[in-house]
């Protein structure tokens, strides 16, 4: 009985801290998205074709990594969200036409406020915890 309330209470300590590692990349990935369409989109109004595919590969990397995050915890809504995302930084990636290149970033930027009202808490003032 003895063991099995330690073995317990590793898993448990253990998985916790898996959590907060999680949570703590997921948020790195969330910072690191509102730089790369800043500047995909001062790169499409400067038609740099080049600066505007390095910032849409990073985000779809970004987006990647997000949607093996809600893989993971088969959570269908945010799955959904985070392939339109991945899929419309591919596209910008690809596009060499400013109209699409914008529509493309439209659609990626038309993810993020339908996601974060369905899995994202306020913990404070610009403190957010996902659920």
């Amino acid at each position: 009985m003895k063991r099995a309330l330690i073995l317990l209470t590793g898993f448990t300590i253990f998985g916790g801290l898996c959590s907060a590692q999680d949570a703590a990349t997921y948020s790195g990935w969330m910072k690191a998205v509102n730089p790369s369409v800043r500047a995909a989109n001062a790169a499409i109004a400067a038609k740099d074709n080049a600066a505007v595919a390095t910032e849409a590969n990073k985000l779809a990397v970004i987006f990647d990594q997000v949607l093996g995050y809600w893989t993971t915890k088969k959570t269908d809504d945010a799955i959904k969200l985070a392939t339109t995302a991945r899929d419309a930084a591919k596209a910008l990636a690809a596009a060499t036409d400013s109209d699409y290149q914008t529509a493309s970033l439209k659609t990626l930027q038309g993810t993020c406020g339908q996601c974060h009202s369905a899995h994202r808490e306020s913990a404070g003032p610009g403190q957010f915890n996902i659920k």
